[in-house]
């Protein structure tokens, strides 16, 4: 009878906890070519089924508002909206209300030509003109203020343990979001508000969302690098106002950065990303 082998013992996970930190989009979503096409041919067709705008019922003929009125809708080729692209709904082309594609009213509806247009206007000729931001903010990965449109997250770049091509064990950066151990009867959430404050300061205004993590990642434990098996479960926060601060960090972190979705997806290991990827909005 051949000797019977013990079955190895079950792997003992050390338990600790995260934080998915967010800011939520400041902007609405910038539109796709089909939308803007739709809403532009939605106006026009407005236009076409309206009764025209009766001028002396608020303007007084040859007074001021009249002349000012005069002036504008000459610019819109007769008509009252500035967004229709001088879409003349009971001219003798009327009925041509489609846009079509590469032509020049592709960009009659644009936000940041309107909004332009707006700002000129009420400042006067007389007065500086002013350069409307851009939608997606700041360049500086660092700054709240990018990518209004869009929910980025908090990361944060640590040292870990690798192996380079010669076999040498080397010290590589490691971008991450903000996890740390469990002390003594702490539950996930208030855990995750010590770790993120011993992380990224306490000049941040933000609130823990619910009391159940939204995922979990697992780390294989590594008798090479010292690496003990763990499991991350990860909180979801939202941050309403400050700035992150690593100055004399508890974990060692050395930098960081609010970035996106697909950035963040760029950033970090293949291994982390199909762990984590799921727990991040569409937006």
């Amino acid at each position: 009878m051949p000797p019977v082998s013990p079955s190895p013992g079950a792997t003992t996970y050390k338990i600790s906890t995260g934080i998915i930190l967010s800011r939520p989009p400041l902007l609405t979503k910038t539109a796709t070519p089909f939308e803007k096409a739709f809403y532009l041919y939605q106006k026009r067709l407005n236009e076409r089924l309206v009764l025209p705008f009766t001028r002396y019922f608020y303007h007084k003929k040859d007074q001021p508002a009249d002349l000012e009125w005069k002036a504008k809708v000459k610019e819109r080729n007769g008509v009252a909206a500035r967004d229709i692209g001088g879409y003349r709904a009971y001219g003798e082309e009327g009925w041509n209300d489609e846009v079509l594609i590469g032509g020049q009213e592709e960009k009659v509806a644009e936000w940041e030509d309107i909004a332009g247009k707006l700002v000129e206007e009420g400042m006067g000729e007389d007065l500086e003109k002013v350069k409307l931001e851009s939608r997606a903010g700041e360049t500086d990965k660092r700054s709240l203020a990018r990518k209004m449109d869009e929910t980025v997250y908090l990361v944060v770049k640590g040292k870990e343990k690798s192996v380079d091509r010669e076999g040498k064990e080397v010290q590589v950066d490691a971008w991450e979001f903000p996890r740390g151990d469990m002390v003594g009867n702490e539950v996930l959430h208030t855990a995750a508000q010590r770790i993120l404050a011993q992380t990224a300061g306490e000049n941040m205004n933000t609130w823990i969302v619910g009391h159940i993590p939204i995922g979990s990642l697992t780390i294989k434990p590594s008798k090479k690098f010292g690496r003990e098996a763990e499991k991350v479960f990860y909180m979801k926060g939202r941050i309403m106002a400050g700035q992150a601060n690593l100055k004399g960090n508890a974990f060692g972190k050395e930098d960081f950065m609010w970035l996106t979705r697909k950035e963040i997806e760029e950033l970090v290991t293949k291994r982390f990303w199909s762990q984590v990827g799921g727990m991040l909005g569409g937006r």
